[in-house]
């Protein structure tokens, strides 16, 4: 499935812009969602990076070379992309059940990478953000 993502590199969308294609129910998800980053994650620096032609732009959580989450505006959503060592990959599905379906079924599918997992998670409501938040939790822990 193709989401409207801001896929122009010439034309970073700036907060208005937005905030109008994730739409009025999404963008309190979206403004939590980066709260709870800047919050829980003080270290890691955000900025907005054009990843490539298909996905877009997006806003980067990194701490020099370690990559937290990638997130990417879309029409009525947003997808956060993390990414899972062997170690994350673990401790995360320790704990599975504890997450909602849609992460589940992410977990649940196997991976396309000989170690770890890239996790493409589309966010549409607060139940994803609990999801997510969680995923980032458990990633950290050291």
């Amino acid at each position: 499935m193709a989401f409207e993502r801001f896929l122009d590199r010439d034309n970073p969308p700036d907060d208005t812009l937005i905030e109008k294609t994730i739409g009025r129910e999404v963008f309190p998800v979206w403004v939590d969602t980066h709260s709870f980053l800047k919050q829980q994650f003080p270290e890691f620096e955000t900025e907005m990076v054009f990843y490539n032609a298909h996905e877009g732009w997006g806003v980067r959580y990194r701490q020099e070379a370690r990559q937290l989450v990638l997130l990417f505006p879309e029409r009525g959503a947003f997808t956060a992309l993390v990414l899972l060592n062997p170690e994350e990959e673990a401790r995360v599905m320790e704990k599975i059940n504890y997450f909602n379906n849609r992460i589940r079924e992410l977990l649940n599918q196997p991976s396309d990478l000989p170690q770890g997992r890239l996790l493409w998670c589309r966010i549409e409501d607060h139940t994803d953000f609990m999801g997510l938040s969680w995923l980032l939790e458990l990633k950290q822990i050291a």
